[in-house]
């Protein structure tokens, strides 16, 4: 972020665009309005580039070029704001404009555009920076060039003490060489000594490189390299090259240093660090030359590992810290670097505890004396913290670091961001835990088997149709348990296919089939399930009896799918339901169209049959018989229009009931509504209606209750005798009375026999313990006791000749136990032939119901 001094006048500074600015740099404002008579304290203020208007340029002008020159050779830019673009200021100063140039770098006219202030600005500071960066390396290659000259100076004056010092070794070899001590001494050193007159032939040479090149046999004295190579033909390519270097290093004048790699016979391979001394006499002319060579091949070797290890160690995506034995760090990865945020130069000589969360204080320290007593700590999984605060899973491998005796010197810890394995962990955690409870909350059961067919698992709806607990059924073989043999169930489908009708056969299911898909296997192999353990095709049956435990059993429908790793099929899933109510819907289903069928074909005939006779002509000469066909199309349409009614109003009932508005309502009042309504036919067919109503609250939709009323009424009237009285009374109960009264009666469904109170309905606000019975009584013929729960099933009446003399549909009083079952109420019959019938229903009250008996 650049500092930009900005000397404009106050009132000026409103106008400048200068907010985006301060979001890229720092922005100084000096206003010397506040103090006219002050002065600018540029000097003491650092700064990228200065920003001024003419009024403070004529100020500051010279201080401006002071600074200016100051900086040099570094550019130090002023802009300066214009209210025009030409250069009048030229004209109103003395300097001319070359030398007002060199104060200001760029001019920019007022008003400012924001764009166009921010590119000059970036300008400028792109050239004070290259300016920065052009110092830089100025002052870089002064001290390289310094450094060059002084190591120049350096080697001279080396080259002069080693060449007084090969002198000295000269006069003291020619005093050795006299010396029968001379021989041992250079035999006994470890590096390798060869002398060479200003031929290059061979004067002396030590045992040591007598070795290398495997010469001890040979009588190498007088001899060039190259005539040493013929001798020893392995090593001539490596003579030759020690020939060439001898003449490098004659040329050059100079002790000449050098590696040297010579390989040996044996397959290994010798790398020298090799010394040549040139000595001239005194005309220049060569004397001789001097050879040292000290063995560095394990050096070489050991520092190429080091570099090798060191280029790992740095490339490595593992952070990888070298400490003292207290916890500082030495030395930091580029692994480390991305791993914490830090980098080497701001990390070095910290604490390791830096990266330690606040949660956990004393686990470094711990981590620390452990190793100090000499254990290593191997995939150690915790918490660290980023530079930018952020906290990652880290896995930490912490060895300690020992000298060549044994001791500890520090601590190397290697660690491995783990944040991403974590959170795929936890994903498949999630995901673990997900499965599981659909698995568990399923409907359906699910069992998984091996390839051997036992049960590796079970969900509760699998054990609860199985009857048994899931121990009971894990790593059991599935037709010891569930799915017995195919003789049994063949035999309780028999039993079972009268009343259920169930759908025999298995299919493929052909979008998870194997490669066969399509080829159907015959339906009645051992097991659909084996044979998908087999060949890996999935399938879909719909014909089986599964068991419980007790011995029971229940048709079922199943899927069983393959399972597979690799390809190779390691077990199968199966997943199955009871349908033995989906059976029964179907049975009843049938059943009722069967019915419906029949009531709607007979009126239907009728009708064409009244019509035919009608269209033929054959009654037109008979008006009377031609008038009765009419009246029986009529009647019979009317008998049609009624049954279609009734069987909407039946199927629509429960639909109609959640959508309809309830509402507190009086029972007398509906009472004394559905006995007017009724009046009119009552006296029609001359039968007397009684009425005892009770005041009593209840919430209900009242039109379906004086529907139901109606319909008892109407039916009573009907079935009575000319003469005859229909009573409508009620009467107020509790659980135990109402239990009592419709205990050992026909009922309209077999839970209402349950000693237990009546559950309370899903619409009611609750349950109550106040009941009132409403009855309805007439005089008619009574029904037969072995139909006396039949009557409130649909399309049933005690004689079938009812539906024409009477003008029923069958219907009435099955609609009439629907309507109070939604109310969370009972409905039943009693009669005796030859004196009447009485339908009692009962209701349940509010509790704060308050009942008058009018």
């Amino acid at each position: 972020m650049s500092r930009l001094l900005l000397l404009v006048d106050r009132h000026q500074q409103l106008n400048l665009p200068i907010a985006h600015l301060n979001t890229e740099h720092e922005v100084i404002a000096l206003d010397r309005a506040l103090d006219p008579n002050s002065e600018f304290p540029i000097p003491q203020i650092a700064f990228d580039l200065c920003i001024l208007d003419e009024a403070n340029f004529e100020r500051i002008g010279s201080l401006v070029a002071k600074l200016k020159a100051a900086a040099e050779p570094i550019f130090l830019p002023f802009l300066l704001l214009s209210k025009s673009q030409t250069p009048v200021l030229s004209e109103q100063f003395s300097l001319p404009a070359k030398q007002l140039d060199r104060r200001i770098d760029d001019l920019i006219a007022t008003p400012l555009d924001a764009a166009q202030l921010h590119l000059r600005v970036e300008n400028l500071l792109a050239r004070r920076r290259l300016s920065l960066e052009l110092h830089r390396l100025q002052e870089v290659i002064k001290e390289r060039t310094f450094t060059e000259s002084l190591l120049k100076d350096s080697l001279q004056t080396a080259n002069e003490n080693l060449q007084r010092e090969i002198a000295k070794r000269a006069e003291v070899e020619t005093a050795l060489r006299e010396n029968s001590y001379l021989d041992s001494l250079i035999n006994a050193m470890p590096d390798i000594v060869c002398f060479k007159d200003g031929e290059g032939r061979w004067q002396e040479a030590n045992r040591a490189i007598l070795e290398v090149f495997e010469l001890e046999k040979i009588d190498y004295r007088g001899l060039k390299d190259s005539q040493l190579g013929e001798l020893s033909s392995f090593y001539r390519e490596a003579l030759e090259g020690c020939e060439v270097s001898d003449q490098e290093a004659w040329e050059k004048g100079e002790l000449s240093r050098g590696e040297e790699v010579i390989p040996r016979s044996n397959g290994t391979v010798k790398i020298y660090d090799v010394i040549k001394v040139p000595v001239f006499h005194p005309d220049g002319r060569r004397k001789s030359i001097v050879i040292l060579g000290r063995d560095i091949t394990q050096h070489k070797q050991a520092q190429d590992e080091l570099v090798r290890l060191a280029s790992i160690v740095e490339s490595s995506d593992d952070g990888i810290v070298g400490k003292t034995l207290t916890g500082t760090i030495l030395s930091w990865n580029g692994g480390a670097e991305k791993i914490y945020g830090y980098c080497a130069a701001e990390i070095k000589g910290q604490s390791i505890e830096i990266l330690a969360i606040p949660e956990r204080p004393k686990e470094m320290p711990q981590i620390l004396e452990n190793i100090r007593a000499g254990a290593s700590i191997d995939h150690y999984e915790t918490v660290h913290l980023r530079k930018d605060g952020q906290q990652i899973d880290v896995s930490l491998t912490i060895s300690p670091i020992k000298d060549a005796t044994g001791a500890l010197t520090g601590v190397s810890t290697i660690a491995r961001d783990i944040s991403d394995s974590k959170r795929v962990e936890k994903a498949f955690e999630q995901l673990r835990h997900q499965t599981e409870m659909i698995l568990f909350s399923a409907g359906e059961g699910i069992c998984g088997l091996n390839k051997e067919g036992k049960v590796t698992f079970v969900n509760p709806a699998a054990v609860r149709m199985a009857g048994c607990e899931s121990k009971q059924l894990i790593d059991r073989p599935l037709y010891e348990s569930l799915h017995r043999s195919q003789e049994a169930c063949s035999k309780a489908i028999k039993q079972l296919s009268s009343a259920t009708h169930i759908n025999s056969g298995s299919e493929l299911v052909q979008h998870c089939a194997a490669p066969q898909a399509g080829k159907l296997l015959p339906s009645r192999v051992s097991s659909q399930i084996l044979a998908t353990l087999e060949d890996g095709e999935a399938r879909r049956v719909t014909d089986e009896i599964f068991w419980r435990r007790d011995g029971s059993s229940f048709p079922v429908e199943y899927v069983v799918a393959p399972m597979r790793e690799e390809g190779e099929i390691i077990g199968a899933v199966v997943t199955f339901k009871d349908i033995t109510d989906r059976l029964a819907v179907e049975r009843m289903k049938d059943e009722f169209i069967s019915v419906v069928s029949h009531e709607l074909r007979t009126p239907m005939t009728s009708i064409h049959g009244a019509l035919g006779l009608l269209n033929s002509g054959l009654l037109d000469a008979y008006p009377v018989k031609a008038k009765r066909m009419l009246e029986i199309a009529v009647t019979n349409t009317d008998r049609l229009v009624r049954l279609v009614n009734d069987i909407l109003d039946l199927e629509r009932m429960e639909s109609s009931y959640n959508t309809a508005i309830k509402q507190t309502c009086n029972v007398a009042e509906l009472m004394l509504q559905a006995a007017d309504e009724m009046q009119g036919m009552a006296q029609q067919a001359g039968v007397t209606l009684s009425v005892r109503p009770v005041g009593a609250q209840l919430q209900a939709v009242p039109d379906r209750l004086i529907q139901a009323l109606t319909n008892l009424l109407s039916n009573a009237i009907k079935f009575s005798p000319s003469g005859a009285t229909v009573w409508l009374s009620g009467e107020l109960t509790h659980n135990r009375d109402l239990t009592e009264k419709a205990g050992l009666k026909s009922v309209s469904s077999p839970s209402l026999l349950s000693p237990e109170p009546a559950a309370a309905h899903p619409h009611l606000p609750g349950t109550s313990s106040s009941y009132i019975v409403i009855a309805v009584k007439d005089q008619g013929r009574g029904i037969p006791a072995d139909k006396l729960e039949m009557v409130f099933e649909r399309f049933q009446q005690v004689d079938a000749s009812d539906s024409r003399q009477k003008g029923g549909t069958g219907l009435g009083l099955a609609i009439c136990r629907s309507i109070v079952q939604q109310h969370g109420g009972r409905m039943w019959v009693e009669s005796v032939l030859g004196e009447g019938s009485t339908f009692f229903l009962s209701l349940p009250l509010l509790r704060e119901g308050l009942a008058t008996e009018s």
